[in-house]
């Protein structure tokens, strides 16, 4: 059972670290390339250039259960977003910067059948200043995920769906160990088409996320209002929480407008030779956001967007999860964008 210190109290920081026989745990560990920001510069170029080559592919699926194909269908994303700087309880501040890329494929095995291969990785620069409330002065720097997906989609009948996603997926601060880095889950859910316009159902998310278990529902919504407006779930699930609800509003054949919101909690393992070796950090946040998206082809997409991130919070574990501190930082203005394709 875990031991839990009221907010804003500090305590001093008792790290126990054991070892193990492990070849991995004692020996791997990720660290950040010596140009990271000059090797996102040229991520987010190459992805660029990927999506200025699917003008002449067809048109993309719709979001959800794909659609029968005889061939593979690919899927590539990047987005880079920016929480601006606010303040944090007890003195100082926090600023977050992200890139978060997937890519995936989805092959149709027969008419009830299709399996994909989905891979993410996300990448969290988290700027800390002048904190006086913590019992150090920045408790982690950079964090990142990289996951592994296999969604199989099966067709009951043509209105009864279901999609199970078992996931894999690395999570934790430059420098933190693989072995103890592992985060291993799913999710499933069930979906019911009542009508050209209306495609209701019920999920659940369920992961085994450092030191501690998490199970979670979530709604599958997908609801044409009008001609020009619809209700649907923007986010696919992930280890980082449920999927979450957006209100949209088709403009013209090439832009559309969208207002939404959802719940997200980042866990990682801290780095092992950092001010909280091999501890468990937390970040939890609510983003709301107004989008504006062109499609210049049919298979190519750019959203960009603005909002803000409301109820954030912070924790910081030891190894065997039990909390040592937490606190909360303001409100923070939010940007970003998502470039998109698909062929």
């Amino acid at each position: 059972m875990k031991k839990s210190i009221p907010r804003g109290t500090i305590s001093p920081v008792r790290v126990k670290v054991s070892r193990n026989s492990c070849p991995m745990n004692r020996y791997v560990r990720i660290y950040p390339p010596a140009s990271s920001p000059l090797l996102m510069a040229a991520l987010a170029l190459f992805l660029v250039g990927i999506a200025l080559m699917f003008p002449a592919l067809v048109s993309a699926q719709a979001e959800g259960y794909p659609q029968p194909s005889r061939g593979l269908r690919f899927s590539v994303a990047v987005s880079p977003v920016h929480r601006f700087n606010s303040g944090v309880d007890g003195g100082g501040s926090l600023s977050v910067t992200s890139v978060y890329f997937n890519a995936g494929v989805i092959k149709q095995i027969n008419p009830k059948l299709a399996l994909g291969l989905g891979l993410t990785y996300d990448f969290d620069d988290y700027n800390f200043s002048g904190l006086t409330g913590f019992f150090v002065p920045r408790p982690w720097k950079e964090v990142q995920r990289l996951g592994l997906s296999i969604p199989i989609f099966f067709s009951f009948t043509d209105k009864w769906k279901l999609v199970i996603v078992p996931t894999a997926q690395f999570s934790g601060e430059f420098g933190a160990r693989v072995s103890k880095a592992m985060v291993y889950g799913g999710a499933a859910g069930v979906s019911y088409t009542f009508g050209p316009k209306v495609t209701l159902g019920v999920g659940v998310g369920g992961y085994a996320n450092l030191e501690e278990s998490r199970v979670f529902p979530f709604p599958i919504i997908k609801l044409k209002l009008s001609d020009r407006i619809r209700l649907s779930n923007p986010f696919r699930t992930s280890p980082a929480g449920p999927a979450g609800l957006e209100v949209s509003y088709i403009l013209t054949r090439k832009w559309e407008i969208g207002v939404g919101g959802a719940y997200r909690a980042y866990r990682f393992r801290l780095d092992y030779n950092g001010p909280i070796p091999n501890g468990i950090g937390e970040y939890k946040t609510v983003p709301l956001f107004v989008r504006l998206s062109y499609k210049p082809f049919p298979a190519v997409g750019l959203d960009v967007y603005g909002g803000v991130s409301l109820v954030n919070k912070l924790y910081v574990e030891d190894p065997d999860g039990n909390e040592l501190f937490r606190t909360k930082h303001d409100a923070a203005p939010l940007i970003g964008a998502t470039l998109s394709g698909r062929f």
